[in-house]
């Protein structure tokens, strides 16, 4: 068979300047060294326009620009988001927002001239001293930001201010809203107030989108929901002149709303409660046994928690503190007090619970009990004769209680209590709920340095001695008790929706 050179020969190899293989023929070299050198001309010259358009701007042009900079500024006027709306299970409105006008100057930008002809003028209307105002500006602790002078004014000197707005260089007339709270004092146990952030506090909250100035729940749901209840600023962009009024908006964002809360309380339910106390002091709790929500939660004596929009005043707020009624405390669930007799549900329950008496068993009740080296009473001087268990509960029977506790003994009392939760916090959801004090062998031991006596026992069978409860413990142990068993945490809340309708 001949030799075919062929399939040897098809391909070409050329030998470059640096030694390598390169397979492509020169023609195909030359092509590609011309591509890349177009593209490295065309780059040059895209630089070259771009350096000199600069070189323009700078020569020529540079001096009206650094005009336009010092003639003009752009400021920020925020507009703070309205908080979400707070309503009761039935839709009445609890709390919700009004419109207010503040009053403040932005003097940064202004001649020392400019700025003394517009506080000569701003002071006679905000009733504010020339030297009130110079100070203001001196101690504002946000250079370059807006100057707060007078907040809350009222509509007719909002406008007044507006008909003037040419000739007063720097101010600006804000709205914002303001939380209002219909039923005052009615509901503030449980809403709480809010109260202005301060430098100490914008330290730890400054990561969560809050400034200084802002104001963000003190106390009650307020408190609790404060990073619901809240929105998202928003506010305008606008051009300033060095005469400090505006040329323009460049921006805007609306403010997105907090989202609303509805409660478990109703309205109507609450007042009548609030009525029951009104000028005495004490809590009332209603609760649904069936759910555990919380269907009116009173405190009495209370405070109105408008008094705290914008901002309280350092002699109510030193009243509220050092009132002898104590009106900040909610009695509701700070309030620790001897249940007394609602507790002798639990003594019987434990007797019955461990089978140490039957349902028919009766005691006798004379109206004194005589135990070791004392006498113990019944609260009706006569006694109630012979009584079973049922009918022990129904007449409330002292010394039934006193023999049956002694029968059941403190540890079993104790154990049963904490299973209804006597030794600790309901969860409400409310800030500062104390939890009472549940007495034990141990405590008594700890804290007194002596041991548990049987007359300590005997207290304790009818809801007395050292046992401390709040008045939410018991509604819980008694709500409890009405469903068979189940002890639910108590709710406030029932929904939360956002300003989109969304749950």
């Amino acid at each position: 068979m001949p030799f075919d050179p062929a399939p040897f020969t098809r391909k070409r190899f050329f030998v470059t300047e640096r030694g390598g293989v390169d397979l492509r023929p020169p023609s195909t070299r030359r092509e590609f060294r011309f591509r890349l050198l177009f593209v490295t001309v065309i780059i040059c010259l895209l630089f070259l326009i771009l350096f000199l358009r600069l070189w323009v701007l700078e020569i020529f042009q540079g001096e009206k620009f650094t005009r336009l900079a010092e003639d003009n500024s752009i400021r920020l006027l925020a507009y703070p988001a309205p908080r979400g709306l707070i309503y009761d299970r039935k839709g009445r409105v609890l709390a919700k927002s009004r419109l207010s006008f503040s009053i403040t100057i932005h003097p940064w930008n202004l001649s020392e001239e400019i700025l003394n002809e517009t506080i000569d003028q701003i002071g006679p209307i905000i009733g504010m001293r020339k030297e009130e105002i110079r100070e203001r500006i001196a101690k504002w602790p946000t250079p370059f930001s807006s100057v707060l002078l007078k907040e809350d004014v009222g509509l007719e000197v909002a406008t007044k201010i507006l008909e003037r707005k040419g000739s007063l260089a720097g101010i600006d007339v804000k709205t914002r809203p303001l939380r209002y709270y219909p039923d005052g004092e009615l509901l503030a146990p449980v809403l709480g107030y809010l109260g202005e952030i301060g430098r100490e506090e914008l330290r730890t909250l400054r990561s969560k989108g809050y400034s200084l100035g802002d104001r963000m729940g003190q106390d009650g749901l307020e408190k609790v929901y404060d990073g619901y209840l809240r929105g998202e600023d928003g506010g305008w962009q606008v051009q300033i002149s060095n005469q400090g009024q505006r040329i323009g908006v460049i921006g805007y964002r609306k403010p997105i709303p907090g989202n609303d809360l509805i409660l478990t309380i109703d309205k109507r339910m609450q007042e009548v409660a609030w009525d029951s106390l009104r000028g005495r002091s004490g809590a009332i709790v209603v609760l649904d046994p069936r759910t555990g929500e919380v269907l009116a939660l009173v405190s009495s004596p209370t405070f109105d928690p408008n008094l705290f929009v914008p901002r309280i005043s350092k002699t109510k707020w030193s009243s509220l503190k050092e009132d002898p009624l104590h009106p900040l405390t909610n009695r509701a669930i700070q309030g620790q007090y001897a249940p007394g007799s609602i507790f002798k549900v639990i003594t019987a329950l434990a007797a019955l619970e461990k089978g140490l008496i039957s349902r028919d068993e009766r005691f006798s009740c004379s109206g004194t009990f005589p135990f070791k080296d004392r006498v113990f009473r019944c609260w009706r001087k006569e006694g109630h004769g012979e009584l079973n268990i049922k009918e022990a509960i129904i007449h409330s029977c002292d010394i039934f209680f006193y023999q049956l506790g002694l029968r059941v003994g403190v540890d079993n009392l104790v154990e049963l209590s904490q299973k209804f939760g006597l030794d600790q916090p309901t969860r409400i959801g409310l800030p500062h709920e104390e939890k009472g004090l549940l007495p034990t062998k141990r405590w008594r031991k700890d804290s007194l340095g002596r041991g548990w006596y049987e007359g300590d026992t005997v207290n304790l069978s009818i809801g007395q001695g050292y046992l401390l409860v709040t008045p939410l413990q018991m509604a819980s142990l008694m709500s409890a008790i009405a469903n068979g068993g189940r002890l639910y945490e108590p709710q406030l809340v029932k929904e939360i929706i956002s300003s989109e309708g969304e749950t």
